[in-house]
């Protein structure tokens, strides 16, 4: 069997394609799908079983959080940028930081996050949230403060029970003794 030459591949190849768009028809002979009410209730949830494990879904509401940064020398350009990505409250409830961690922490959102910040409102950003109010406090005034750690009492071992092959190895080592 000879092969077909490429002109009679070629017209094959566009009637098959004719055929199809025909059976397709046109774009505005389709009817266009229902569009979703506003008002109307959420789908119930559904789940999926299989080998023990069931997976289902379900509707969040999340809050609405529509809190804009307060005014300030550049609060239009966070709030221009920043809100793009995080809510303002995200930032106002942060620890009091240095300009250098938050010039650590924009750089690290433009370019690990891909946040869209031009390069030149960096220094902008940075400069507003060093300025914010909470973060003019004193660091003991802080809002957020971590507790201090404190050291544990260590369970008591009975004096008959000290043998070091009774003793787990977790209580001779709190003992400081060497093993």
């Amino acid at each position: 069997m000879k092969t077909p030459s490429t002109g009679i591949m070629a017209a094959g190849l566009i009637g098959l394609t004719g055929i199809i768009l025909v059976s397709i028809g046109a774009p505005s002979s389709r009817k266009a799908p229902a569009p979703i009410s506003e008002t109307s209730e959420p789908a119930p949830p559904t789940s999926v079983s299989a080998r023990g494990f069931s997976l289902a879904s379900t509707s969040v509401d999340l809050p609405v959080d529509d809190v804009t940064y307060p005014d300030g020398p550049h609060a239009d350009v966070i709030n221009a940028n920043c809100t793009s990505c995080h809510s303002a409250s995200m930032a106002l409830t942060q620890p009091a930081l240095s300009a250098d961690q938050w010039k650590a922490t924009v750089t690290k959102m433009r370019e690990v996050y891909k946040a869209p910040v031009a390069e030149k409102d960096v220094n902008a950003i940075v400069a507003y949230l060093i300025a914010m109010p909470s973060h003019n406090r004193h660091p003991r005034q802080a809002r957020h403060r971590i507790p201090t750690p404190r050291r544990l009492p260590m369970p008591q071992v009975e004096q008959a029970n000290r043998s070091p092959s009774i003793i787990p190895k977790y209580h001779r080592l709190w003992d400081g003794r060497q093993q």
